[in-house]
């Protein structure tokens, strides 16, 4: 999963093969929330170099949601994000989420005059 989208959603493959990663990794979901902030430094300045649009990319990932994703109470984050731990953990791009395309509520709700 490359990271050229902007505003993009991604969603988990398998909360269990997650699990198995993060077991693996020998790691807190503290430390991996670290790591993942780490990687989107590098996926901004990465960003920044392109002279791209630095502020679309997420700054922080909590243990919070790490733990949610792995017990499967989440299921869909920022794309960006979702390249950060799979590169945190070692992963390939796109071994534990898929590209997601979201639609707006708004967009659906609107009326015609």
């Amino acid at each position: 999963m490359a990271h050229t989208s902007r505003d993009m959603w991604a969603e988990t493959i398998s909360p269990e093969m997650l699990f198995r990663h993060v077991r693996r990794s020998g790691r807190s979901y503290r430390e991996i929330a670290e790591d993942v902030e780490n990687e989107l430094t590098k996926i901004a300045r990465e960003e920044k170099r392109k002279r791209r649009d630095v502020d679309a990319v997420p700054r922080t990932c909590s243990h919070a949601l790490i733990g949610q994703l792995v017990r499967g109470q989440a299921k869909t984050l920022h794309e960006l994000r979702a390249v950060a731990i799979e590169r945190a953990l070692g992963v390939p791009d796109g071994d534990l989420f898929v590209p997601k395309v979201m639609r707006d509520a708004r967009i659906d709700n609107r009326q015609t005059a």
